[in-house]
């Protein structure tokens, strides 16, 4: 049967109430937000930096050169509709696996034999570079078909029981070159990714070191702010002043992108699950499980007391997260944002399989929406 919705008109593009849920969107008494692709549009921030670190461990784990830039935002946007790549670690892990096993045999061949990296194999991958991409675009696939869920687990239990044995002995090498799993400093690929977005000033506050592998400008400083003042107010007055954050990065990103707005949102109920991966020698916070574990989002709607949360978010792992509350305890309604998507139709469609609530382009829309359903 298929789900019907309503369409309605905002500022910033079409946007679909579902048909029955009028009432469960206007019982709603507190909102939380998902950071990126929500309040902020990560595009040119932390999904360039995805690619830029896959392009650079690539390189010098195999000596070539990968024109990543155009491939990247769909393959990206592929692995995220899984749910299971929250972590954008993991996302540039499973890239440099899918690429690792997308080089031509012969070469493969040459490095099994070698069992070392970083290699310099000449133009043997270089005149192979569409293959690859081809290659990597085909694994994805099989990788969605095979009902992978959870990150570089799944990856590496996907490559396990899929790929030959001589790409098995490859992407070993690749897991002892890049240190993953595993967290800054101690990991070369999550070091480097994170002094790239970070930038080398807000990595040593992250981490309490300096940058090894990065000096320059962070990639954060493109982050793009979705929301104004003035949204946040009016989104406080349709809520009580009671809107929190849930989202997977350290609190000090938060902090650095969004400045004084950060005062609009409860922070004692906000939860920064990126705060759990700097390590339990800098103190910071309880650990929470990455999305699409409905812990964090429990843990707000307490923390607010709410008896019906809206939670607005992106992404697949933020509806399975909130589907997961809904089944198990109830008390959660959700919005999906499509507005900072690499692909925009794609996404709505996902949202509408999905049977979310409130799909709509922007978060700066959602108080037209309130003010709608208010009247009538």
């Amino acid at each position: 049967m298929t789900t019907r919705y309503t369409h309605i008109g905002t500022e910033h593009g079409p946007a679909w109430i579902r048909k029955g849920s009028e009432r469960a969107l206007r019982s709603t008494d507190v909102a939380a937000f998902d950071c990126d692709g929500v309040l902020v549009d990560t595009r040119k921030s932390y999904d360039a930096t995805t690619v830029r670190v896959v392009k650079r461990l690539i390189g010098e784990m195999f000596g070539v050169r990968l024109p990543w830039g155009r491939e990247a935002p769909r393959l990206i946007h592929k692995l995220r509709k899984t749910g299971g790549f929250n972590n954008d670690w993991d996302t540039t892990y499973a890239l440099c696996l899918f690429a690792t096993c997308s080089m031509p045999m012969r070469f493969k061949e040459a490095l099994a034999t070698a069992r070392r990296l970083p290699v310099t194999p000449g133009g043997a991958v270089r005149s192979a570079v569409p293959a690859v991409f081809a290659g990597v675009n085909r694994i994805i696939v099989e990788y969605v078909n095979s009902k992978g869920q959870v990150g570089h687990s799944s990856i590496d239990r996907f490559v396990g029981e899929t790929m030959s044995a001589v790409d098995q002995e490859i992407c070993a090498l690749v897991r002892a070159y890049t240190g993953y799993p595993g967290s800054p400093p101690k990991s070369r690929l999550a070091t480097l990714y994170d002094e790239m977005y970070h930038g080398p000033v807000l990595f040593k506050e992250l981490y309490g070191v300096g940058p090894k592998y990065f000096a320059g400008t962070g990639l954060i400083a493109r982050d793009r702010v979705l929301v104004t003042g003035t949204d946040l107010r009016r989104l406080s007055e349709c809520f009580g002043d009671k809107l929190a954050i849930d989202t997977g990065r350290p609190r000090k990103a938060v902090e650095y992108s969004l400045g004084d707005l950060l005062s609009f949102f409860d922070l004692d109920a906000s939860v920064f699950i990126g705060d759990g991966e700097i390590g339990p020698e800098r103190e910071v916070v309880p650990h929470f499980e990455k999305k699409p574990s409905p812990a964090s989002l429990l843990y707000v709607r307490d923390k607010l007391g709410s008896s019906n949360l809206l939670y607005v978010g992106d992404s697949a792992e933020d509806v399975m997260m909130a589907t997961d509350v809904r089944t198990s305890s109830g008390g959660v309604t959700f919005a999906g944002v499509y507005g900072a998507s690499h692909d925009t139709r794609d996404q709505v469609e996902f949202f509408r399989r999905e049977g979310v609530e409130l799909i709509l382009p922007s978060v700066s829309d959602l108080p037209g929406v309130y003010r709608r359903l208010a009247r009538n």
